[in-house]
């Protein structure tokens, strides 16, 4: 649906705006879960959904201060700057409060414009969240849609059992939430391009398409496998990061279990969550580019995949259990894992570059491949 329709629908309903977002399949980070909300109600925007997510890296910055944050590369964080389906507004608290700006006709006009939005506010005042009633703590939510009749907005956040969940939060609450909090000032909004406008400009080479391209998907899966550090692609756009990349990874899992198993780091779930969510992606872009016909029917890469998804599921579990024994041989059997599970993937994945490369005559680009991360 359409943004122009949307708001053509709820006029039918006074003082009602709902823009569409769904349960993303990428939701470890919240950058992921806001843009894949987005986009994944629409069928244009899939080739953009399934040439990205294949590469995984743990920055050396962040592992300096004690955390081994595996994430997609690239992240895409809260403010979209590298998504062509999303068009960006941004400004923050300040400004607002010295031009006399209401907030809530400031976020109902834009929702009514097809913008979403994602500040940050005090959880404490928001319902259902983690922190509500219990600790002050600045963290960033989705808005996307509102109710003046039942004086409500609709918003994306982690809810108190730690889930992805869309809520209800009262004007009133939202006020308390947005108006106390002293922490991050940023206010950010997007806009899903219709595929009208891009035909209609001119100027729109990186508004609102982005065609299936199997070589740049080839590439990017070439990195992964030979542990490339693709952050020296975009060297012309700002400097590369140091890290574990692609199957290395799993040698940086291993050295944080290590780690936290001798009480040296803190627990955090979302490495192996994102472990998972990747091995997720995997299995759904095999799906994808079998119906395109870039891949056979036949495909062993799907079920090798689907095998390294329920795998990684096992470990996320296994770590969700040690959150509430912290029993340390928990962690040493998940590190056990992580080995096999690398030749696994390593092996699966070899055959599907080779088959993606033959089947459509490309050759990856080589790039030398990363040489062990000393820290």
């Amino acid at each position: 649906m359409s943004n122009d329709a949307a708001r053509t629908e709820n006029r039918e309903f006074d003082g009602v705006q709902r823009l569409p977002f769904t349960i993303p399949d990428v939701y470890g980070f919240l950058g992921h879960a806001y843009v894949l909300g987005i986009l994944q109600n629409y069928e244009e925007c899939k080739p953009w959904i399934y040439t990205h997510y294949n590469q995984l890296y743990i920055s050396k910055d962040y592992m300096e201060t004690g955390e081994y944050r595996l994430d997609f590369f690239p992240n895409l964080m809260v403010l979209f700057g590298n998504v062509p389906w999303l068009q960006y507004r941004q400004t923050n608290k300040d400004t607002l409060a010295n031009l006399e700006i209401d907030i809530h006709r400031f976020l109902q006009l834009h929702l009514d414009e097809g913008y979403y939005c994602s500040t940050y506010v005090d959880e404490y005042y928001i319902p259902n969240s983690i922190s509500n009633g219990v600790h002050h703590f600045s963290h960033d939510l989705m808005v996307f849609g509102y109710d003046r009749n039942r004086q409500i907005y609709n918003i994306a956040i982690f809810d108190k059992n730690r889930q992805f969940s869309f809520q209800e939060v009262t004007f009133e609450n939202f006020s308390l939430a947005y108006y106390n909090d002293t922490g991050q000032k940023g206010i950010s909004l997007c806009r899903k391009v219709e595929p009208r406008e891009y035909g209609g400009s001119r100027f729109g080479a990186q508004l609102g398409r982005y065609d299936l391209e199997l070589q740049t998907l080839l590439d990017s899966m070439s990195d992964y496998l030979h542990s490339v550090n693709t952050s020296k692609r975009l060297r012309f756009h700002y400097e590369s990061i140091k890290g574990y990349y692609g199957l290395e990874i799993y040698t940086g899992l291993q050295e944080y279990f290590r780690l936290l198993a001798e009480g040296s780091l803190n627990l955090d779930v979302r490495p192996l969550h994102i472990l998972w969510e990747h091995k997720k992606m995997m299995t759904a872009r095999i799906r994808y580019l079998q119906e395109q016909g870039a891949l056979g029917e036949d495909s062993v890469a799907l079920e090798g995949y689907t095998r390294l998804e329920g795998e990684a599921m096992v470990l996320r579990n296994m770590l969700l259990k040690y959150f509430y024994s912290r029993n340390n041989q928990t962690l040493r059997d998940i590190a056990n894992r992580l080995e096999p599970m690398q030749a696994a993937e390593k092996q699966v994945l070899t055959a599907l570059v080779e088959e993606l490369g033959r089947r459509n005559h490309l050759v990856p680009y080589q790039f030398e491949e990363a040489v062990e991360l000393e820290v």
